[in-house]
């Protein structure tokens, strides 16, 4: 005892030894939690499935807000294309807007006459690279129309775009036959691309689509009567049918124009004519 309390080296010892003793078993065993009371978990889960149903509403009310005003836009711009499309007009080259509306209208009202003359011309004479320059005549104008009212620079994106584009590869369909089709009493039969699909069309959409088909149709009557009179023949048909320099006129000499000096939007402000091929600025 006496050589224990003079050595106080040999107490210290002894108790960092049974220090460490005591501290081993709790090192090697992990530290156990004293589990929660089960009202306490329920009280904090209910808070949980609380907060965030009220996030998933309000993100889902914010999505479909967004969502309508989308629709409603698109909705707007799209009558204002239709506004724009109505008041387009094909323009005869070297004639004025009331000499090429009699020109088309004469057309018409003589159908039995001209019919076997156009038919020859666009299905027979004009082969499937010069038809799609006729109708790109209208393309153009169109995508320019798009671009204006849109504010888009490529168009491609436009979902009503892609439905006019429909409308263009049915005209063309079976080498022009789609486009003839309109001159006769099935004039409606391109609408069948609509009803096959699961895809809904708007009326202002279809509306649209119509007038594209209605200008296709002028388009394609003063192609022929403009070829017609270069030919030096009011029937269509001459000895120098089959030179393809009177097939087609020009690309320069054809615009699409609006009737009027101003177009309104739909907010109700004027806007300057659209010049919508502008390589056709100098006619």
């Amino acid at each position: 005892i006496r050589r224990s309390v003079s050595c106080p080296r040999s107490i210290s010892i002894f108790a960092m030894q049974s220090q460490a003793a005591e501290q081993r078993p709790f090192s090697a065993k992990p530290a156990v939690q004293m589990p929660r009371p089960s009202s306490v978990n329920r009280s904090h889960s209910l808070n949980r499935n609380s907060s965030s149903f009220r996030m998933c509403n309000t993100a889902s009310l914010g999505t479909s807000l967004l969502q309508q005003r989308t629709k409603e836009q698109e909705e707007a711009l799209t009558r204002e294309t239709l506004f724009i499309f109505n008041d387009m007009r094909i323009k005869f080259p070297g004639k004025t807007d009331e000499e090429a509306e009699l020109i088309i209208e004469n057309i018409m009202d003589n159908w039995k006459y001209h019919k076997t003359n156009v038919a020859s011309y666009w299905l027979i004479k004009l082969d499937s690279v010069k038809q799609r320059k006729v109708l790109d005549i209208v393309r153009t104008s169109v995508r320019a129309v798009l671009q204006r009212v849109w504010r888009v620079s490529d168009v491609e994106c436009l979902h009503l775009y892609r439905i006019f584009n429909r409308v263009f590869n049915r005209l063309l369909w079976s080498h022009g036959q789609g486009l003839w089709n309109c001159f006769c009493n099935s004039g409606s039969s391109w609408e069948t691309i609509f009803s096959k699909r699961t895809e809904v069309v708007t009326p202002e959409q279809l509306q649209c689509c119509q007038r594209i088909v209605h200008l296709c149709k002028h388009c394609l009557l003063v192609a022929y009567k403009y070829s017609a009179d270069s030919r030096g023949s009011h029937t269509g048909i001459s000895p120098d049918w089959d030179d393809t320099r009177y097939l087609l006129p020009g690309p320069s000499q054809f615009i699409m124009k609006t009737s009027s000096n101003f177009i309104c939007t739909s907010s109700g402000m004027p806007r300057s004519n659209i010049l919508f091929t502008p390589r056709y600025s100098h006619l």
